[in-house]
């Protein structure tokens, strides 16, 4: 099973699948113009061998899922941003479902998934951990990067985070360092607005001054998403529609990223039933229409 391989042009809608996205998007396969997967969730990791054995159930509700719409790869197992070696074992997992599937690009979070529990023994943190903002970082990410993207043969976008406790010893702001990054890598940049916004209440951060730093140039893919407060923390929840200050971001953004091919919406699959259908294909529309002013700008 391969999903087409032609992106949109101009930027196209997408949406993050889970299962209980997948009786929507079979019945309805005009819905999105592409699909981005966690291929993590498509298999079983253990300590083997073999270290991951595919799910097939999993693998099954997905393939009907698609209707050959295109597929991005939105990866979380990486844990590109931890101080731990390159996990190329788990790249080369990546590179084989990219075999099946044929993404467009792949993507990652700019942040630390896994930690060491001493030799040998890395241990998941639970949450994506922030990375220091420092040139020290930035020498051992260049590497990193560049060897994801020879070794999937396909582009690698690195995400912008959501942060709920700052690194201390910041040298430079995550803007900066993304552009750095991709300058020295050739990377592009999945532009979390939700994310962003999420640090702006959260942070007191300037999402315009942020956005003003940023070289859209390397923006190709932007996430939108809802959220939900949790005692006095705004979270990345993915719970519902989107506040209106990410979709002003992106009414913003959007036409000043000459890049862009994809607006990408989240949803996790224990509020679907809450958003349901009508409510998703709202939060489509409204990315629909920023597309469209995007489109009716270009020459």
């Amino acid at each position: 099973m391969t999903g087409c391989q032609d992106g949109p042009k101009p930027p196209g809608v997408g949406i993050v699948y889970n299962s209980a996205l997948a009786g929507t998007l079979i019945a309805n396969p005009d819905m999105v113009d592409v699909i981005s997967v966690v291929p993590e969730t498509l298999w079983h990791e253990s300590d083997g061998p073999p270290r991951y054995r595919w799910i097939e159930g999993a693998v099954q509700l997905f393939e009907e899922s698609l209707n050959c719409i295109p597929v991005v790869f939105h990866g979380i197992g990486l844990s590109i941003g931890s101080g731990l070696p390159l996990d190329i074992g788990h790249l080369d997992q990546v590179a084989a479902a990219a075999e099946r599937y044929h993404p467009l690009w792949y993507s990652e979070h700019l942040a630390a998934f896994k930690v060491s529990c001493g030799p040998g023994r890395p241990a998941h943190s639970g949450v994506g951990l922030p990375v220091p903002l420092d040139r020290q970082t930035l020498r051992q990410l260049v590497p990193k990067v560049a060897t994801a993207t020879a070794r999937l043969r396909m582009p690698v976008l690195l995400e912008n985070s959501a942060i709920y406790v700052e690194v201390p010893g910041a040298e430079m702001s995550e803007a900066q360092f993304l552009n750095r990054l991709c300058d020295e890598t050739g990377s592009y940049i999945l532009l979390d607005l939700h994310n962003l916004m999420t640090n702006e209440v959260n942070l007191s951060w300037d999402a315009d001054r942020y956005l003003g730093e940023l070289d859209l140039s390397r923006v190709k893919e932007i996430h939108v998403a809802g959220g939900a407060m949790l005692g006095r923390w705004y979270t990345d929840a993915h719970s519902g529609a989107c506040p209106e200050r990410v979709l002003a971001l992106l009414d913003m953004v959007a036409p000043a990223a000459p890049a862009l091919r994809l607006i990408t919406f989240e949803l996790h699959e224990s509020h679907f039933r809450r958003l349901g259908p009508s409510g998703l294909e709202a939060e489509l529309s409204r990315l629909r229409a920023s597309i469209d002013k995007v489109a009716s700008d270009l020459p």
